[in-house]
Parts: structure tokens; sequence; C-alpha cells
């Protein structure tokens, strides 16, 4: 109906906000930067990357468990209110120490956005449409970004950097109370029967998923590649404004090109990593899509070279095809990455996947500062965007073995499972809250005392020892496993079933 995807649209401009607010420092650095009077190197290396990052990531899973219990249409407003008074704040930070207590803040409640975004989503978008509605939220992402780097800079020059943050925060403001008056959770009866109609536990002991970890070469030199890639694009992403000014470009042309050029050229990017990702694994099944990591990496490095060597309006012109096969990556690492593991520790693996990957990213922006007083800014940038996108592809090309062995340890794995009845590692059906405990007859909880006369009649059929049924919940203790499956992720990858979020079929675990 045309309400459904009037919801669908307002939940995506919730990542548009998202992406804003998180990229908006970036698009006026250097005027940050002389007025609280911090250097572009360390400091901002940690106020932009693993601070921020760290406590985005740490907080994931207490969000994910409020997921559960709360009205996730309140959780999402309080989390976008949260986040924007904290960037419209950062407009009043009197020294560097303001900014980044208000920057892990906002890191905080940023950690609900997608999680809780695409769980909606997959209760709200009509029958058939999840695809269609999930790319509209992903574009989001590319939106956000141009935003904040484009009219952020503009904005900035005409108005302050301050009156920017203000006014960016301000924004989300009316936006959480349109989130909290204006709509409601989507019903929860019924909440994942056409994607997932049983609520499924993956009993997932933590030393056999830590050993698989441990004894899987390929999957953490894939983490190391990606981290490395993901550090790429990070340090891309918070340092291009900056490098374009010193550089000499006008912020008024700067604003042009970057307010759309990074949402045409991500959306190009992630349509075709999905449409190519498709293709070559029909090709070759076990390594077509690290052909394809390896291809979009080699081909996104000398772009995005002469991205930073020519002059303006060229380098935009060369930025356009270098960021649109940059962005083939993502999707294409992750549906590697969950095809090296067995199918009851995809979800647990996807969410320690993501921490590893942004928070070794993150570190990156703490090398650009030594390595640009070493050799200079188009130097440095050179060695670690398109240096870094070589270096990851070269780690992608070089384990191929290792993947392919990886991924047939992991089809073992599954089939064993399956053969075993007893296997460990089993899924069971329960409901979310209670479970009936029924004893053995003759075994109660309680002790049974004779019926009083006169207050309850027993036929010959009931006897004293008559089993009751007792409604018990059954709870256990957290494992490092449940901690990670707590984490909302993109994309969750259930046994025998594939949906587009963890929490249609996450029950209450302990």
């Amino acid at each position: 109906s045309m309400m459904a995807w009037v919801f669908v649209c307002v939940i995506s401009g919730t990542n548009v906000l998202n992406c804003l607010h998180t990229y908006l420092i970036s698009g006026m650095a250097k005027d940050v930067q002389d007025d609280l009077n911090f250097d572009s190197g360390l400091q901002y290396g940690l106020l932009v990357g693993p601070m921020f990052v760290l406590a985005k990531t740490i907080s994931a899973a207490p969000i994910g468990k409020l997921l559960e219990i709360s009205n996730r249409m309140q959780l999402l407003s309080a989390c976008v209110l949260v986040w924007s008074l904290a960037v419209a704040l950062s407009g009043f930070a009197q020294n560097y120490q303001q900014l980044l207590l208000l920057r892990i803040i906002q890191g905080v409640a940023e950690s609900g956005c997608v999680p809780i975004g695409q769980s909606l989503l997959f209760d709200i978008a009509p029958p058939g449409t999840l695809g269609t509605a999930m790319a509209i939220y992903n574009t989001g992402v590319y939106i956000g970004f141009g935003l904040a780097i484009g009219a952020g800079a503009n904005f900035s020059k005409i108005f302050g950097w301050r009156t920017t943050f203000i006014a960016a925060g301000l924004l989300g403001i009316p936006y959480a109370l349109l989130l909290a008056i204006g709509f409601r959770d989507p019903a929860k009866v019924g909440r994942g029967t056409v994607h997932a109609p049983m609520k499924m536990v993956h009993r997932t002991a933590t030393s056999d998923f830590v050993s698989t970890w441990l004894t899987s070469p390929g999957l953490l030199l894939l983490c190391l590649g990606c981290a490395l890639r993901n550090s790429g694009g990070t340090i891309w992403g918070y340092n291009m404004s900056l490098f374009y000014q010193e550089r000499g470009v006008p912020v008024d042309v700067l604003a042009e090109w970057l307010s759309w050029l990074p949402m045409v050229a991500g959306v190009i990017g992630s349509l075709l990593g999905g449409f190519f990702g498709d293709k070559v694994i029909k090709w070759a099944p076990d390594r077509g899509r690290l052909f394809l990591l390896v291809f979009s990496c080699a081909l996104s490095a000398p772009l995005m070279a002469l991205a930073l060597i020519l002059p303006a309006p060229y380098c935009f012109l060369c930025l356009i095809p270098g960021y649109a096969a940059a962005e083939m990556w993502l999707g294409v690492a992750m549906t590697i990455m969950v095809g090296l593991v067995p199918d009851h520790m995809r979800t647990s693996s996807v969410a320690l996947y993501l921490f590893i990957v942004d928070n070794l990213g993150s570190i990156g922006l703490l090398v650009v500062a030594p390595v640009r007083v070493e050799f200079g800014t188009l130097y440095s940038m050179l060695a670690l965007v398109p240096g870094v996108y070589l270096l990851s592809g070269v780690i992608f090309y070089s384990i191929q073995p290792l993947v392919s062995r990886d991924i047939v340890k992991a089809k073992l794995a599954n089939k064993t499972i399956e053969e075993d009845g007893d296997a460990k590692m089993k899924e069971v059906e329960i409901p979310n809250e209670e479970t009936p405990i029924i004893p053995e007859r003759g075994f109660t909880d309680e002790i049974q005392r004779p019926p009083r006369i006169g207050v309850c009649r027993q036929t010959r059929s009931q006897s004293a020892f008559t089993p009751r049924v007792r409604l018990r919940r059954r709870t256990r203790a957290p494992s490092f496993v449940d901690v990670l499956d707590m984490v909302q992720v993109d994309v969750c990858w259930h046994r025998g079933h594939q949906c587009m979020t963890c929490t249609c079929t996450r029950p209450c675990r302990f």
C-alpha cells in the first residue's frame, strides 16, 4: 500500500541522518581544527576513527537486546534524538575533549539506527518487495555522505562550523518526534512468519566457535584483507574534503561535485557488485567472488590515483568510476565470509567479522598524520588509499587456496551436523518466553496434598499423583557466542534460511 512505502521512506530517512551526522565533521574538518586548536593527525584520527567506532560496536549488543524487548519505533526515536542532540551540542564545544565526548555519545546512539531500521522494514515492506525496500534504505548511506561532504563544507564556509553542527543536529529532533508520534511499531504478532516460520536457537559452544575461527586461515586472512580495504575507504571518506581543500579546490566547486557524486557512484557500485557476484559464482563456484574482489581493488586503485593527481574537474571525473569500482567489494566480501563457516555459526561470525573489520579499519586513520609528515599530503594519500587498495587485492588473490579449503571444511561440517542427530550444534524450536515443562508421572516440583473433602471432587481416573503442567522460563548463562548473536547485523544467515535481518528469527536467548 501507499502508506507502507511512506513508512519505508521515513525509516530510510533515519539512515540519511545517520550518515549525514557521522561524516559531517569531515566536510568542515579544517575549520573545526583551527578553532579548537587540535591537530589533523592523531587527535583527528581518534575523533573520527577508533573512539567513535569502538563506542558504536561495543554498544551494539545492548542495543540488540533492547530491540527484542522494546517498542522499536520508540527506541529508534530515542536513538535519533540522542545522537541529534549530541551533534547539535557539538556546535557549543569549547575544546577537543568536549567534542570527543559528544562524538562517543553520538556513536553509542547511532549503533541502533541500522538494526532497528532494517527490522522495521522487514515487517512493513509489502510482500515480494523487501529487496526494493532494503535498496531504498541503503541509498541513505550515499545520500548522507554526499550531503555531509558537499553541503557541510559549503554551509561551514557561509555560516561557520558551529552553526552547521547546530542546524544539522536540530534537523533530527523533529524527525525523532515524527517517529515517536506519527508512526507505530508494526504488530509483532506473526512477526517473521513469511520469511522465518520458526524461532530458532543455535546451540553453539564458545570453544567450538573459537576453534573454528582459529583453524580457518582463509577466514582470518580474508578479515585482514577486508580490514585493510575498509581502512583505505575510511581514510578517503574522512580526508577527502581536507585533501582537496589543501590542493586548492574552492569549497563551492567541492560542494558542487561531492554533493551528488558519492550517491550516484556508490549506488552503481553496489548494484554492479551484486550483479557480477551472482554471475561469477556460476563460472567459479569456490573462487569466483574472490576474483571479483581482486578485480574491484585492481580497477579502483589506478582510478583513485588519478583522482588524487589530476586537477579539478578531471579528478572528479575519474572519481566517478573509481568510486563505483571501489564500492563493489562490501557485499561480495560478506557473501564470501558466510560461506567459510558452518551454517549454525554464521550469525555470530558476521557479528565478529564486522567488529574486526570496522575497528581495525578505523585504526588506519591514526597513521595518516605520520605518513603525511614523512612523505607529504599527495604521496601519503596515494599510499594510504590506492596503495592500500592494491595491497588488499594482493591478499585476496593470495588466499584463494586457503579460502577454497575453508569452504570445503564448512560444507563437511554442515553435512556432519545434518547426519548426526546427537551433534552438539543443532537447532531446536522453542517459544519466546515460556516453555511448558511436563514432569514424568509421579514426580512434581511441589508436594502433592490429598484434596480436602467438600472443596475439590476427584474422579476415579484422577489420582493424587496426576502430573501437573508447570510453566517455567528456561534460562542459561550468556556465552561469548550469545553476545555476538545479540549484535544486530545487516545480513543474517540462519541455517536453511536467508533473510535480511537477524531479529526475525531471534528469540529471547537468556
